[in-house]
Order: C-alpha cells, then sequence, then structure tokens
C-alpha cells in the first residue's frame, strides 16, 4: 500500500481527499497531511493523519444522529370542525399624492447638486488608469505574503520531529500550493531517495513509476 504526505497552506475540505485518492488511481492509498490551517470539517475519516501546524484549532468531532421516534397520528375528530368565516375584503388603498416638483430656491440647489455630480464624474474621467486602479500592488503584497507564508511553514515542518518522521516514511510527498513549494523543495533537498513533487498529476507518475517492475 502506497503512503503520501500533502503539504498544504490552504482550508481543504473532506472531500479533497477522495478525489485526492481518484486522482492518484488508488482508493486504498494511505494519506498523511501536515496544513497550515486546519480543514473545513472532521476529517478523521478521510485521512490516516492531519497535522495542524499553524494557528487555529482542528473541527470537532461531530456528534452522532438521534433516533427520531416517529409520533402516532392523533385521532380524527368525529365531527369537522365549522369552516371560518370568509375575511372582509379591505380596500385598495389610496394612490399616493405625487411629490411636487422643485420651484424656486429649490430647483436652483437642484442644479447646483446636478452640476457639481457631473464635474466629479468627469474628473474621475480624467484621472490616469494606474491611479485608479491598484491591481500591480495588490499582486507584490500576494507575491510577498505567499513567499513569507512559504518561509514560515517550512520553519514549522523542520522544528517538528513528529511532521519530519512522518515525511520520512511516505512515498511520495506532495506540495499542493504556492504557500508549500519552499517546504517541498528543501525536502527534496534533505532527502533525495523520496520523490517530492507539486501536484496531484506529478505525484501521479511517480507513483505509476513505482508499480513497474524493475528489469
Amino acid at each position: 500500500m502506497s503512503k503520501v504526505v500533502l503539504l498544504s497552506t490552504r482550508k481543504l475540505p473532506p472531500t479533497y481527499f477522495d478525489q485526492v485518492r481518484e486522482d492518484l488511481g488508488d482508493q486504498d492509498i494511505t494519506i498523511d497531511v501536515v496544513g497550515w490551517v486546519a480543514p473545513s470539517a472532521w476529517v478523521a475519516d478521510k485521512v490516516n493523519t492531519f497535522t495542524l501546524i499553524g494557528p487555529g484549532r482542528m473541527p470537532a468531532e461531530p456528534a452522532p444522529e438521534e433516533t427520531v421516534v416517529e409520533e402516532k397520528p392523533a385521532e380524527v375528530e368525529a365531527e369537522k370542525a365549522p369552516t371560518p368565516a370568509a375575511p372582509t375584503p379591505t380596500p385598495p388603498p389610496a394612490a399616493p399624492t405625487p411629490k411636487p416638483k422643485p420651484t424656486g430656491a429649490k430647483r436652483v440647489v437642484k442644479a447646483v447638486e446636478w452640476r457639481a455630480r457631473r464635474a466629479k464624474k468627469v474628473a474621475g474621467r480624467m484621472l490616469p488608469k494606474a491611479i485608479k486602479t491598484s491591481a500591480p500592488v495588490k499582486f507584490l503584497r500576494g507575491q510577498r505574503a505567499t513567499s513569507d507564508l512559504g518561509k514560515t511553514y517550512w520553519e514549522r515542518v523542520l522544528s517538528r520531529r513528529d511532521v519530519l518522521s512522518t515525511i520520512d516514511q511516505a512515498d511520495v510527498v506532495i506540495a499542493l500550493d504556492a504557500g508549500a513549494i519552499w517546504a517541498g523543495w528543501n525536502l527534496g533537498q534533505r532527502k533525495a531517495s523520496t520523490p517530492v513533487v507539486l501536484g496531484l498529476p506529478a505525484a501521479r507518475r511517480e507513483l505509476d513509476m513505482m508499480k513497474v517492475p524493475s528489469a
């Protein structure tokens, strides 16, 4: 039976591990997870172990479902209850009084407000595109955040003996996202005998190669 270790910095749902087994082509494969974020729900029935090395707590085990006892229907009354009287129709509401149009000083105020709104729209169209959009800034911040998370994740992996022991027993180590790439690269340098790959398709190729008998 093959054994894989998943390195992840994202929140994973329980159904994801069913997809992992399907993508790897082995329903009996043993899955151990080293996660920075706790899964979205209870996963003890989906994986062998899930080691949380980041902030937060693991989801609690769901309570067992209670058995619902159906109650017997009440006896039907011998006599049918009298039919309630039909309600008196409510007269339709009167049409609302139309709002009077602004006159005099109010009309002047309305005109000034309209001109101010129009000037604001024109000024907005005249702004350079670089000022109105901040996509490059968001992209740089995202890159920096991913880099910092990757280093922190690797440092936490390196400091946990239980995590390193689990990784040493794996046939393949799989980095699932960008935050786990740095840890995967370092693990590959640390122990060259264990394949460390990025993504499930690459892991499937490694597992298929292990099944081929050596000449």
